[in-house]
């Protein structure tokens, strides 16, 4: 074998080896439940979440198909995936595409003991227009009912389980944000599944994600590819034309659910500075539902934190106490946003 070769069949082996068990573990159970059921928050992995969110019992996370030319890869989200993923150059992120796990992929890393570690499950998908993986959990416990029904009263548990999957109506950092204020809701830790998924509604009514894409024409190229009729006014944003040459990065958004353009500039820079002053003006005319902020930078957050508008929002949010929570981007919002994004997301009050 030449030397080549076997420096590729290293690395491709190496890729496939994970220091998380490849399956669900089934976690002690506490008699209580049967008074007190246990709700779990599961999010997909194109959500920015925190390495401390992510390392929550109670939050699961639904892995997404990356796929390249040549390549296939489960992303789980793990923050060795993130290391990986921020070392691809963004021409090869403009190649990949993000699609949902298949039920048995989902049957074998998650069956069946997703369905003892919890009695209720609320799924907080990403835009649909991106991704629909709820679809793949909901046909995975359908297609294991009886047997799910029939495990948990061995373990003396209520054999009905409950799902409750919810459109997120965002992306990137808004999901994240969204799934940081649920954990916290009193719906979750009183054990009640439908009061939680109204709140989560509600939540996706307010959300705003704002985002200066790194590089506008991969946007165009990733989302144009999907051909979904929400995502027209992004791939318009982003896409060349003669005369978005001179003002070649957008500032988006998406509302609600709603994507959108808000302003157009000649730098990335001054882009990213419009999507930072964004989150600072919600806060300075007291428009925050929630005081929490979320960001996320395909980059050095050593860096993004020495930014001088950063610097500025940082004091901004400590003075009206806002918390101001900062990731890295996952790798599917990469490869919906560009590489070398900055996105930011905020829950507006509803307006009068």
């Amino acid at each position: 074998m030449r030397d080549d070769d076997k420096n590729a069949y290293l690395l491709g082996f190496a890729s496939t080896q994970q220091k998380f068990p490849e399956r669900e573990e089934a976690l002690p159970i506490d008699p209580s439940r049967a008074e007190h059921p246990l709700v779990g928050l599961m999010v997909d992995a194109g959500t920015d979440l925190s390495g401390t969110m992510a390392a929550d019992r109670r939050v699961r996370i639904l892995p997404l198909t990356i796929q390249w030319p040549g390549r296939t890869l489960l992303d789980k989200g793990t923050a060795e995936v993130r290391t990986v993923s921020r070392q691809l150059s963004h021409e090869r992120i403009r190649s990949a595409e993000v699609s949902a796990p298949s039920v048995d992929a989902l049957s074998y890393r998650m069956h069946p003991h997703l369905a003892l570690n919890f009695d209720r499950l609320l799924l907080l998908g990403t835009h649909p227009a991106l991704v629909d993986a709820n679809r793949a959990v909901e046909q995975m416990l359908q297609n294991h009912s009886e047997e799910i029904n029939h495990l948990r009263r061995e373990r003396q548990l209520r054999a009905d389980y409950a799902l409750q999957s919810v459109d997120s109506r965002s992306l990137l950092t808004g999901p994240a944000l969204q799934a940081r204020l649920l954990l916290h809701a009193p719906e979750l830790l009183a054990g009640d599944l439908l009061g939680l998924a109204q709140r989560a509604r509600t939540l996706a009514e307010q959300t705003e994600v704002w985002l200066a894409p790194g590089h506008p024409g991969d946007v165009a190229i990733t989302l144009g590819r999907l051909e979904h009729p929400a995502l027209a006014p992004w791939v318009q944003a982003c896409s060349t034309r003669l005369t978005q040459i001179m003002h070649r990065y957008p500032v988006l958004s998406c509302k609600g659910g709603s994507f959108g353009l808000e302003a157009r500039t000649n730098k990335w820079k001054l882009a990213a500075a419009r999507v930072i002053d964004a989150a600072a003006a919600a806060i300075r005319s007291g428009q925050l539902a929630a005081p929490q902020i979320q960001v996320s930078y395909d980059g050095s957050i050593r860096e993004l934190r020495d930014w001088p508008e950063m610097q500025a929002l940082k004091k901004l949010a400590a003075e009206h106490e806002v918390k101001l929570h900062v990731t890295h981007m996952s790798l599917g919002g990469r490869v919906w946003a560009s590489a070398q994004s900055l996105s930011v997301a905020l829950i507006r009050k509803p307006s009068a």
